[in-house]
């Protein structure tokens, strides 16, 4: 449902479509034969402020149609190609934003991940079905295996169970799947009176058998269809295994392109000390060998970018734009922590401020702290989030610093990632299936101060030297008063975090070495390699 190439590009929500980017990056780099599909949101009806593809995408002229309810619906494909070191990937936006289709018709393309059920399944159905045929339609004869990301795509196994004269086995030699949540939001589910007055002909008559007596559940689907299925950590797949215990997954810890996020000074300094690290990221162990002095200074400069950036938009500051003092920006200075990912409850973005006085106290004029998520208008949670941050603003002006950036999409997680000291994550264990922006803090230097779950298991467990764990590692799902204990845990870590970057610098310096370090792991060229032994090959 989303693949996040360009940051103006509207097709990308988190670290969903981030990770797929990446992954493809990664097999263009590789020379893996890949090609991606997903689907183009044009946003708005009025084509003033609709999102024009054409800017950044070529349009093919083929087109297949797709019977929804009693209408054929067209639709087309915009081309885009990743190029890489050893080839090209070329990734297919599906669009019914077309002018034969009818107003609503057009508009199932309109907005990601769209909250109605109706256009959902519509989407998804776009997606799956007509991206098969599409598929088919580009060329692509000879498909060896259908790698569906995340349930989403799960009903390209009906148009490949039309191809197959329905018989399961055929399609399941054909799938793969991956599953990227323990979070319910993540696994649709779709009533059947809907499935048959969307899809019509198009539900095979054992559907119960592999989605679900009661509803359609696209994990299921995908599961009873796929010959493999992987979580994207360690802890991830006990989870998987509790959720879904008749089935077997692999796992494949996520990573990140490590040169696209990488900031320019640093791709410079491991340039001059790493050499060949582009293409073979497992070089980045080596990173205890670069000079200690050059590191600060390289880091510096992301930093430096950073504050620059976050100082000069006004619309991130927690006081009104004219009330706005030098004493309220950012310094170069002081320790910045960030705290980037979407504000959902079971990432607790407001843990840090469990006790204020506690926070007060540890990090008065020692700490900035910048909290980014991206949010929707009708988004309450992240809305009254942003609306107590600002408010916790106010009342620690002039004692701690903080910002909100709003608007946040791949330009400016780029800025964060490049620039922090610290990157903070305290989810509820055990609901990080994994996580990817910590990683990309970790190979431009930051170090993490993450509560132990998803990736950071593996991470911390590699080199504790990395970043700071606190907290036990997840076993069950906690109760409301782990919530208190967690909090008590960051504050007790975080006193470490400070006294480390003030008084003990060369500690903190050497400490960076080994979080780029964790870039020879926890990126995607590893993660390719990965999916090709355990899930691509037949």
């Amino acid at each position: 449902m989303e693949i996040a190439l360009r940051s103006e590009v509207p097709n990308y929500a988190g670290g969903l479509g981030v990770l797929a980017a990446d992954i493809l990056k990664s097999c263009a780099d590789l020379g893996t034969p890949a090609v991606g599909v997903t689907l183009m949101y044009h946003v708005s009806e009025n084509s003033k402020f609709a999102f024009k593809p054409e800017e950044f995408a070529t349009k093919r002229k083929e087109k297949v149609h797709m019977h929804i309810e009693d209408r054929n619906v067209a639709v087309c494909a915009w081309e885009y190609i990743i190029k890489g070191e050893k080839g090209e990937v070329p990734v297919y936006f599906l669009d019914t934003n077309l002018p034969e289709n009818k107003r609503w018709d057009k508009d199932i393309t309109k907005d990601l991940y769209a909250m109605d059920r109706f256009t959902r399944l519509c989407q998804e159905s776009i997606l799956g079905i007509a991206g098969v045929r599409m598929l088919r339609e580009l060329g692509y004869s000879d498909i060896k295996t259908f790698h569906l990301n995340e349930g989403h795509a799960a009903l390209l196994t009906l148009a490949l169970l039309k191809e197959q004269n329905f018989i399961d086995e055929n399609v399941r030699k054909q799938c793969v799947f991956t599953t990227h949540t323990p979070v319910p939001a993540g696994h649709d589910r779709f009533d059947y009176g809907l499935v048959n007055d969307v899809l019509t002909q198009k539900v095979p008559w054992h559907i119960r058998k592999l989605a679900g007596e009661n509803d359609l559940n696209m994990t299921l689907l995908a599961l009873n269809l796929s010959r493999a299925a992987n979580s994207v950590s360690k802890k991830h797949r006990d989870i998987c295994q509790q959720m879904f215990p008749n089935y077997k997954f692999e796992y494949i810890t996520n990573g990140v392109h490590v040169q696209s996020w990488a900031s320019k000074s640093m791709v410079a300094l491991y340039d001059k000390y790493l050499k060949g690290w582009k293409s073979n990221p497992g070089i980045l162990a080596d990173a205890l060998k670069i000079p200690s002095a050059e590191l600060v200074e390289a880091h510096n400069k992301g930093k430096k970018d950073l504050i620059d950036f976050i100082n000069s938009q006004p619309e991130f500051f927690t006081v009104p734009f004219d009330e706005i003092r030098e004493s309220d920006k950012l310094d170069y200075k002081t320790l910045t922590i960030t705290f980037a990912r979407r504000f959902v409850p079971y990432k607790r973005p407001l843990l840090l401020f469990n006790d204020i006085e506690r926070v007060r106290a540890l990090g008065y004029e020692k700490i900035q702290l910048i909290y980014a998520g991206p949010y929707h208008s009708g988004d309450k949670f992240a809305i009254d989030t942003i609306n107590q941050l600002v408010h916790l603003g106010r009342a620690l002006r002039g004692q701690i610093k903080i910002v909100v950036p709003s608007d946040y999409k791949l330009d400016i997680a780029k800025y964060l990632v490049q620039g922090s000291d610290v990157w903070l994550n305290n989810p509820q264990p055990p609901m990080e299936a994994s996580g990817t922006s910590g990683m990309k803090a970790a190979v431009n230097g930051a170090l993490n101060c993450s509560i132990q779950d998803g990736w950071w298991i593996e991470g911390y467990k590699q080199d504790p030297k990395s970043g700071w764990a606190f907290g036990l590692e997840p076993s069950t799902i906690t109760q409301p008063s782990q919530e208190r204990m967690d909090a008590d845990a960051l504050y007790q870590t975080l006193k470490d975090v400070i006294d480390c970057y003030y008084n003990r610098k060369d500690e903190w310096v050497e400490r960076m070495k080994h979080a780029i370090a964790l870039g020879s792991v926890f990126n995607t060229h590893r993660c390719v390699k990965e999916y090709n032994e355990k899930m691509w090959q037949i």
